[in-house]
């Protein structure tokens, strides 16, 4: 398969869908981080610190019920009425966040605005996997990655300034606009998709509303350290068991070759690299001392790392294997976190920074390799739940990951342990999870397995 050119991309056949498509990831970026950054001066105006955390949670949650219903709807119907539908729930949670009174209010217009956003970014997604030929899409992905870098760098000051001038409701409110601006962008190109009609079976409600209680009742107990929250998370483990086997791919859970080691090498990878990043910060500044500002600067360059190596990444997928980049990728990002990880033991700072750079990288050349495999893998017209699939495995090991972390570090506080010893662990757990990511990376070359 060659790959294509930077102008077939851009093309003018291509270029409107290629603009909304930037819209939309530079509009997902923007909001989270805007968020990030307005957050604190939020809290000190209408109070209500009990609910900080949920504001964070509630968008992520909510996204774990809509993202797979909306895939599978954009499969089965065609995704102009769901990607309608999800702009205008987003949009309405963005308005309500914007005019919240209260923080409880504003954590339950949170959830309105996770439920349409998290749909919209990965049905832009499963569109670009429906529209675009497989040369294209690995630059697509790192067009899009770009995007986010750019949306990195962008977003916390723009955010910053809004709430410092004409308040943080603007910070809130200024994103409507753009998803208005995507959205228009899109339409012209979705109207022209079908969907593959009554073949594809609806997804009940029952289980993406399970799989997102269960991940709240995990975290939640996790948080407590308390038997409460542990008879709590083992509630939650079990409904989230029960509700993976009906929200991803057949043979996911067991490994099954193809889009199943696919959509599990995203649970991996995303347990291993976002447990790392959420906990680089306090390493560098709870640990070591040292400042805020240089913690962020380091978490900077891990997503400029992130976006080089995806660029590099588009030129090498035609040359290796799925199995060969995948593995390749979480072996560095295993051994970059390693390495950061040897900081809390007295090594030099900046052989801990080069190495998180490093394991960047190796997150670059990994990440979008499982992205670009699960659309190639997914059956003709069913892309879009594909990459749902993809999206809600991620932010599965996402939740998880940082929730396990979370509790280590927790717990060894609770038994005045050194701060070092829990987050031993968390790093411990990014590199257990990169490394079997690595082993699964050869089932990505094999031909998927009927389902018994």
């Amino acid at each position: 398969m060659a790959a294509t050119t930077w102008r077939e991309v851009l093309n003018r056949e291509h270029l409107p869908l290629t603009i909304g498509l930037v819209c939309v990831e530079f509009t997902a970026g923007i909001q989270y981080l805007v968020v990030d950054a307005v957050m604190p001066r939020v809290q000190n105006e209408i109070g209500g610190i009990a609910f900080y955390g949920a504001v964070f949670g509630g968008y992520m949650l909510a996204g774990l019920v809509s993202i797979p219903l909306s895939g599978r709807q954009a499969d089965r119907e065609g995704p102009l009425r769901p990607f309608l539908t999800q702009l205008a729930i987003f949009i309405g949670g963005t308005v309500l966040c914007g005019l919240a009174p209260t923080m409880p209010l504003l954590a339950a217009a949170r959830l309105v605005q996770g439920y349409g956003g998290g749909a919209l970014y990965s049905l832009a997604y499963g569109i670009m996997a429906k529209v675009y030929p497989a040369q294209m899409r690995p630059r697509m992905v790192a067009v899009l990655t770009g995007v986010w870098v750019v949306s990195g760098v962008i977003g916390p000051g723009y955010g910053t300034l809004v709430a410092q001038t004409v308040g943080w409701r603007w910070a809130f409110l200024s994103v409507a606009p753009l998803a208005i601006f995507s959205g228009a962008l899109l339409l012209p190109t979705i109207r022209g998709i079908s969907g593959i009609g009554d073949e594809l079976a609806q997804m009940p409600l029952r289980w993406p509303l399970q799989l997102a209680a269960g991940c709240a009742l995990v975290v939640a107990g996790l948080s407590a350290l308390a038997w409460p929250g542990y008879v709590a998370g083992a509630i939650g483990t079990v409904l989230v068991a029960m509700s993976l086997r009906h929200v991803l791919p057949p043979g996911t859970l067991t490994g099954r070759p193809g889009l199943p080691a696919a959509v599990g090498g995203a649970f991996l990878l995303s347990l291993a690299f976002f447990t790392a990043d959420s906990f680089v910060p306090l390493v560098i500044t709870g640990v070591r001392g040292r400042s805020l500002t240089e913690a962020g600067v380091v978490v900077t360059l891990v997503a400029v790392s992130w976006s080089v190596a995806t660029f590099w990444q588009t030129r090498m997928v035609d040359r290796f294997s799925y199995a060969w980049m995948v593995r390749t990728g979480s072996l560095i990002l295993a051994g970059g976190t390693a390495v950061f990880a040897l900081a809390m033991v007295g090594a030099p700072l900046p052989l801990a920074y080069a190495a998180w750079t490093f394991a960047g990288a190796g997150m670059g050349i990994a990440f979008p390799t499982l992205f670009i495999a699960t659309m190639n893998r997914a059956g003709a017209g069913e892309e879009a739940g594909a990459v749902a699939a993809r999206f809600v495995s991620g932010r599965i090991g996402i939740v998880l990951g940082t929730g396990l972390a979370g509790f280590a570090v927790g717990a060894a506080q609770a038994v005045h342990a050194p701060l070092g010893i829990g987050l031993g662990a968390a790093m411990g757990l990014a590199v257990a999870g990169a490394l079997v990511g690595s082993l699964l990376a050869p089932l990505l070359d094999r031909e998927e397995l009927p389902a018994a």
